[in-house]
C-alpha cells in the first residue's frame, strides 16, 4: 500500500550578512640556509624500513595446524535453527506418489512400488520421517526435492531406497536417488539402505548434513554428493561407489567445497576417490576403512587431519593434497598406495603414521597430483623452494619403493620419532630432498640403497651420521648405536636389504664415542666430530651422486 506524500510548510530566512575574517599576517623572517643532516634522514628511512619489515614478518607467519583448514570452512547449521513444532505433521501411508508443496512434517510408513515422493515448496521447510519405509522408482529418484529452504530427513527402523536404470521426464542434473535443490540435513537413528543404478545415492545441491543413522549405499557413480559440503557429525555408513565414495565439488564460493567429518564409522571400497573435497577436507575423529582405486583422501587444497582411525588400501595415493596436508593427530595406517601422503607443504605435528609405498612414502612434491594415473606433475624431479615437508612431533614409519621421506623443497626434523625402510635400488634414496636436509629435534633412522643416498645436514641443529656399510645388509638385520656406556641410543630392525643409514639424535653427543652393532655383533666405532659424521666409504658405490668426507 503506498503513502501519500505529506505537505509541509516553513517560514523563509532572512540570508545572513557575509562576515569578514581579518588575518593579520606577519613580516616573514629571512633565514640563512642550515646544511641538511643526512644522519637523521637515515635513522627514519631506517625505522620506516624496520617497521615494514616487521608488518611483513607478521603477515607471513603461517599456521601450520589444523586450525588453518577450519578457518577455511563455513558450516551452515540452518536445520538446526528451524522450530518444527510450529508445524503440523501430516501422516501419509505410502501407495502412490507422494507430492510435497507446504511446509511441515511428513510421516511416511509403507512401501511404494514405481513411484516417488517429490517436494516442490518454495522456500519452505519440509520434515520428512521415513519410518520403515520403502520406495522404489524405475522410472527416476526415489526422493526428489525441487523447491525448499530446508529438507530433513529423519529416519526411523529400515528404510529401502531404490531407483532405475534410466530416468525418464527428468532434468539432466536430475542424478541421484535422494536428489535435493535444498540445504539437506539427515538426523535419526535409523537405517537408510540406497542402490543408486543410475548414477549418485545422495546429491545435495546445497549442503548435505548427516547427524546420525546407518547408511548402506550400493552405487553406480558417486555415494554422497554435496555441491557446497558434506558435513557428518556421526553415524556409520557402508558404501560401495563406481565413482567416488563422499565429495563436495564446489570450487568456486568462499567457504564452500569441503567435506568435514567430526566422528563415524566409515567401511569404503570406491573404484574413484573415498573422501574428496574441491577445497578443504577435515577430520576430527571416526574410524575408517578405505580401499579405493583413486586416491583414497583427496582434496585440491587443504587436508586436515585432528584424530581418528585410518587403515587405507589405495591403487593412488593414501592421502593427497593439490596444496597442504596437516595431521595434528590420529592412528593412520596406509597398507597399500602408489604414495602414501603427498602435497605441496606437508606438516606433520603429531599421530602414529604408518606408510607402505610402491613409489615415494612422503613426497611434498609441486603439481596437482603426482600420481600413478600420470596426471600433470608426475614425476616432477625440479627443486622448488614452494615445497616444505616438515616433521614436529608424532610417530612415524615408512617402508617405501621409491624415496622414503621427500621434499622437492626443503626437508626438515624438528621433532618426533621416523623410521623409514627405504628403496633397495640406486635410483632412489630413504631421504631425499631439492634443497636442503635439517634435523633441529627428534630422532630418525633411514634405511635403503646407498646410491642416491643424502644426510641429515651440517645445518642441522642435532647431530646425526651418515653410514656407507662394507656390503649390502639383509632383511631383518638388528641395528643398533650404543654409547660408550654400553647404552643403546638407535636402533632398528631393517625390512629389507640396505646398505646405508642416515640417524639423528639429540643423544649423539659432540666428541663421544659410539659403536654400531649389526645382530649384535660389533661392527664399527666412531666418534661425533661433526654435525654430519660420516662413516665408510661413500665413493665405494659408482652410483652414488654425492661426495662425502671419508672418516
Amino acid at each position: 500500500m503506498s503513502q501519500k506524500s505529506r505537505k509541509t510548510s516553513a517560514t523563509p530566512t532572512k540570508p545572513k550578512t557575509p562576515r569578514t575574517t581579518t588575518v593579520k599576517t606577519t613580516p616573514t623572517r629571512t633565514r640563512s640556509p642550515r646544511k641538511f643532516n643526512w644522519w637523521w634522514l637515515l635513522a627514519g628511512v631506517v625505522g620506516i624500513a624496520a617497521v615494514v619489515l616487521a608488518i611483513v614478518a607478521n603477515n607471513n607467519v603461517e599456521d601450520h595446524t589444523a586450525t588453518k583448514v577450519a578457518e577455511s570452512i563455513a558450516v551452515d547449521n540452518s536445520d538446526l535453527k528451524v522450530n518444527w513444532d510450529r508445524y503440523q505433521t501430516t501422516e501419509i501411508n505410502l501407495t502412490d506418489s507422494v507430492k510435497i508443496t507446504e511446509s511441515g512434517t511428513y510421516h511416511l510408513t509403507g512401501s511404494l512400488e514405481g513411484g516417488s515422493i517429490t517436494i516442490d515448496a518454495g522456500v519452505s521447510e519440509v520434515r520428512l520421517i521415513l519410518d520403515n519405509v520403502s520406495i522404489a522408482n524405475s522410472t527416476g529418484p526415489a526422493i526428489a526435492c525441487y523447491n525448499a529452504e530446508n529438507l530433513v530427513i529423519e529416519l526411523i527402523g529400515e528404510n529401502t531406497l531404490t531407483d532405475g536404470t534410466e530416468y525418464s521426464g527428468y532434468d539432466s542434473d536430475v542424478d541421484g536417488t535422494i536428489y535435493s535443490k535444498a540445504d539437506l540435513a539427515f538426523t535419526g537413528s535409523g537405517t537408510l539402505n540406497i542402490t543408486g543404478h543410475y548414477a549418485d545415492g545422495i546429491v545435495g545441491k546445497d549442503d548435505v548434513v548427516i547427524r546420525g543413522g546407518t547408511y548402506h549405499l550400493d552405487t553406480t557413480d558417486d555415494g554422497i554428493r554435496g555441491k557446497d559440503s558434506v558435513y557428518i557429525t556421526a553415524g556409520t555408513f557402508a558404501i560401495k561407489s563406481g565413482g567416488d565414495a563422499i565429495k563436495s565439488t564446489n570450487d568456486t564460493d568462499f567457504g564452500k567445497g569441503f567435506v568435514l567429518v567430526e566422528n563415524g564409522d566409515f567401511n569404503i571400497v570406491a573404484v574413484g576417490k573415498g573422501l574428496k573435497a574441491a577445497k578443504s577436507l577435515l577430520v576430527y575423529d571416526g574410524n575408517y576403512y578405505l580401499e579405493t582405486t583413486d586416491d583414497a583422501i583427496h582434496t585440491n587444497n587443504y587436508i586436515g587431519i585432528v584424530g581418528g582411525t585410518f587403515n587405507i588400501q589405495s591403487s593412488d595415493d593414501g592421502l593427497h593434497a593439490d596444496h597442504e596436508l596437516i595431521i595434528d593427530g590420529g592412528t593412520i595406517n596406509i597398507a597399500k598406495s602408489y604414495e602414501g601422503v603427498e602435497a605441496q607443504v606437508i606438516s606433520i605435528n603429531g599421530g602414529d603414521i604408518k606408510v607402505v609405498a610402491t613409489d615415494d612414502g612422503i613426497n611434498a612434491g609441486g603439481g596437482a597430483d603426482n600420481s600413478s594415473q600420470n596426471r600433470a606433475g608426475a614425476n616432477n624431479f625440479k627443486a622448488d623452494a614452494n615445497c616444505t615437508l616438515t616433521i614436529n612431533g608424532g610417530s612415524t614409519y615408512v617402508n617405501s619403493g621409491g624415496d622414503g621421506v621427500d621434499s622437492n623443497g626443503y626437508l626438515t626434523f624438528n621433532g618426533g620419532t621416523v623410521i623409514v625402510d627405504g628403496p633397495t635400488n640406486n635410483g632412489n634414496g630413504s631421504l631425499d630432498s631439492g634443497l636442503g636436509i635439517t634435523i633441529n629435534g627428534g630422532s630418525v633412522i633411514a634405511v635403503g640403497a646407498s646410491g642416491m643416498a643424502e644426510p641429515l645436514g651440517n645445518n642441522s641443529g642435532v647431530s646425526n651420521i651418515s653410514v656407507f656399510f662394507d656390503s649390502t645388509q639383509p632383511t631383518g638385520t638388528v641395528i643398533e648405536v650404543k654409547n660408550s656406556a654400553g647404552n643403546t641410543v638407535l636402533s632398528h630392525t631393517s625390512a629389507k636389504t640396505f646398505s646405508h643409514m642416515a640417524a639423528g639424535s639429540d643423544q649423539l653427543i659432540p666428541g663421544e664415542t659410539y659403536t654400531i652393532y649389526l645382530n649384535g655383533a660389533n661392527y664399527r666405532s666412531f666418534t661425533i666430530s661433526e654435525v654430519t659424521t660420516v662413516i665408510g666409504n661413500s665413493n665405494a658405490n659408482p652410483n652414488n651422486m654425492m661426495q662425502r668426507r671419508q672418516q
